[in-house]
This record gives structure tokens, sequence and C-alpha cells, in this order.
């Protein structure tokens, strides 16, 4: 979430966590947890809480676009070891909900979780590549966002994606 504001929280955060309040002292709301970063799977680790500001911000004053996806950023060095096109990054999609529009659009999540140098990446899946033409890269996902903004519900969207070694270019509808 690059437009997101994050603080980092001394409360502990365990799984399933993510969405549930974070509250002061005088019981208001300061924020949404988001996640941790940790090293043993456990809930010790750096916590991080979407600021209330930003969390009205996406969630009320702007048009809130849901794909139904769940996926990875690729690094460039994952980029390079899953063979994506030269200079090119993207999303490594891990799961598609289904009857979410890129599920309507034919995405395609991964078939297996494997550990690439302690990172947890979905393999077999689709590789976007680009949102309306806009390449798919975490500097990118403001511009991406308000593409899709502008683009009427229902309206057609281009996504390039990379499935078994072929980039293709699917057309489905805005969410």
């Amino acid at each position: 979430m690059p437009l997101a504001e994050f603080f980092q929280t001394t409360a502990t955060i365990n799984t399933g966590n993510s969405g549930g309040p974070l509250v002061n002292m005088k019981g208001e709301v300061v924020g949404i947890v988001s996640h941790n970063i940790f090293k043993s799977g456990g809930s010790e680790g750096l916590g991080f809480v979407v600021t209330i500001n930003t969390a009205k911000q996406l969630l009320l004053e702007k048009r809130s676009v849901w794909s139904g996806l769940e996926g990875l950023m690729l690094s460039d060095q994952l980029a390079d070891v899953l063979n994506v096109p030269p200079k090119a990054t993207g999303y490594i999609i891990k799961t598609v909900a289904r009857g979410s529009p890129a599920d309507e659009m034919g995405l395609r999540g991964c078939t297996q979780l494997v550990n690439i140098g302690g990172q947890e990446v979905p393999l077999g899946g689709d590789i976007i590549l680009s949102i309306e033409g806009i390449p798919a890269s975490a500097a990118n996902m403001p511009k991406v966002r308000e593409a899709i903004g502008r683009l009427a519900p229902g309206a057609p969207m281009k996504v390039t994606i990379l499935r078994a070694g072929q980039v293709l270019e699917l057309t489905g509808k805005a969410p």
C-alpha cells in the first residue's frame, strides 16, 4: 500500500489481527492493524498499523477498488529468478477470490508455495506485468489505482500477464 501511512507499534500483532482497530489509552481508534514482520512465525517482531487518517482517506474519501487478488510484488531479484521479461517486474498472484473482478477476467492464482531466500513465494500462478499499460511495480501502484479509479465500473480494462512463460493480454471489466 504505497499510499498508506503506517506507524510501528509495540502492541502484539498475531496472525488474524489484520483489519482490527488499534486504540489508545482513551479508547479512541488511532489505526487499523496491517501486518507484522517476523523471523520465526510468531507474534514477536515489528508490528505495523495504518493511521486512522490514512484509513479514512482510503476507505471513505476515495473510490475503493477491490480486485479480489492476494499476492506479492516481485523484487528485481525475484523477477530475474522467475524469468520475467527484461527490465520488467510484476505482481505474482497467490489467490484469486471466486466471483471477483480478477476471477471474471480469468486471472489464476498459485499452485504451490515455495521458500526462496527465506521468503514464501507463490508459484504456478499468473504474474501481472501491467495494468492499463502501466507497469506493475510498487512505485507505480498509485498510478494504477488512479487509472482504475478513472474507469467507469464495468468499462473494459486490460491487464498484461506472464502465464507459463507466455506474455498474454487479458481484458476484463473495471471494478
